[in-house]
C-alpha cells in the first residue's frame, strides 16, 4: 500500500491541468456547449468529479430543465487560469 501525500496530489493536479490545456489547443472546433458526458470525455474524469467541481463553484454551468450545460470557452478559461 502506498501513502499519497499532498505534494503528490498537487503534482498530479498540475499535470492534469497541463494536459487539459494541451487538449484545448487542438485545431478542431469543439461544441460550444457541453453536457455532462461531453465534459467528462473532454476532461477525462468521472461524473462525480464534475459534480464536485460544479458544487464547489469551480466550473460555471447552466441548468435547463434538469440538464447541465457548460460553456467550452468558460471551462477552458478556468483550467487555463489554474495553470498560471
Amino acid at each position: 500500500m502506498e501513502i499519497v501525500t499532498k505534494q503528490m496530489l498537487d503534482e498530479f493536479k498540475h499535470d492534469l491541468i497541463k494536459e487539459i490545456a494541451q487538449m484545448s489547443n487542438h485545431t478542431s472546433q469543439p461544441k460550444k456547449l457541453l453536457k455532462n458526458n461531453d465534459l467528462m470525455e473532454y476532461l477525462g474524469c468521472s461524473y462525480s468529479t464534475i459534480e464536485n467541481l460544479r458544487n464547489a463553484g469551480k466550473i460555471p454551468y447552466k441548468k435547463v430543465m434538469g440538464t447541465y450545460y457548460y460553456s467550452f470557452e468558460e471551462v477552458s478559461r478556468v483550467f487555463e487560469q489554474c495553470i498560471r
